[in-house]
C-alpha cells in the first residue's frame, strides 16, 4: 500500500510540473509575439509618392539639424573646438565613434558639413532618438514620416526632380533604428 501511495504521488507531481512547464512556454511565447507587436508601428504616410513629380514634405526645424551639439553647415574647425579631435580625419569626413560629420567637397567646394551619420548610440536626435530605438519611438517624436522607402523613414524636404534634399533618414530593419542620417 505504501508503494502505491509513494507511485501516485510521484505520478501526481510529474503530471503538475508538466503542466506548469507547458503553460510557462506558451506564456513565453505570448509574451515574444506582444513585444515583437509594441516594437512595430503602423504609418498612414505614403511609401510611394513619385519625388520626381512632387515636392515632398516640409522643411524641419534648424534646430532639429544637428547632432551633439554641431549643426550642419559648421566647419572642420568649428568640429574640432567643439568636439575636441577626432578618432579618424579625412579630406571628406571627420569621424568620432559612430558619428562622422562629413562635408562637401566635389558639388560646391564650400567644405561645409553636408551631411552627419550616426551608427550607434554615441548619439542622439535633438528630439532624443538614437539608434537602437523603436520605430514607434521615433513616430511619437516627429509624427507621421513625410516618405516612407522600405529600409527607411524620411523627415524632412526633398524639391521634385532634383538632389536637393534637407532632413533626417531613420535607416531600420523593419522594428528599430540602425542608421541616423541627417543631410542638407
Amino acid at each position: 500500500m505504501k508503494q502505491i501511495i509513494i507511485g501516485v504521488l510521484f505520478v501526481t507531481y510529474f503530471m503538475l510540473s508538466f503542466s506548469i512547464t507547458a503553460n510557462a512556454s506558451w506564456l513565453s511565447k505570448a509574451w515574444g509575439r506582444l513585444e515583437n507587436s509594441l516594437d512595430t508601428v503602423s504609418t498612414n504616410a505614403s511609401p510611394s509618392t513619385d519625388r520626381k513629380k512632387y515636392d515632398i514634405g516640409h522643411l524641419l526645424p534648424r534646430e532639429d539639424m544637428k547632432i551633439a551639439g554641431v549643426p550642419l553647415g559648421a566647419t572642420f574647425s568649428e568640429i574640432k573646438a567643439s568636439l575636441g579631435n577626432p578618432q579618424y580625419e579625412s579630406n571628406e569626413y571627420l569621424q568620432y565613434g559612430g558619428i562622422k560629420f562629413h562635408r562637401d567637397i566635389y558639388l560646391y567646394r564650400d567644405y561645409r558639413v553636408d551631411r552627419i551619420y550616426v551608427t550607434n548610440r554615441d548619439a542622439a536626435t535633438a528630439r532624443g532618438i538614437a539608434v537602437g530605438d523603436t520605430l514607434k519611438q521615433v513616430v511619437a517624436a516627429y509624427g507621421e514620416p513625410d516618405y516612407i522607402y522600405r529600409n527607411y523613414y524620411f523627415y524632412g524636404y526633398q524639391k521634385a526632380g532634383s538632389d536637393y534634399i534637407d532632413g533626417i533618414y531613420f535607416t531600420h530593419n523593419g522594428k528599430k533604428v540602425t542608421q541616423i542620417t541627417i543631410c542638407n
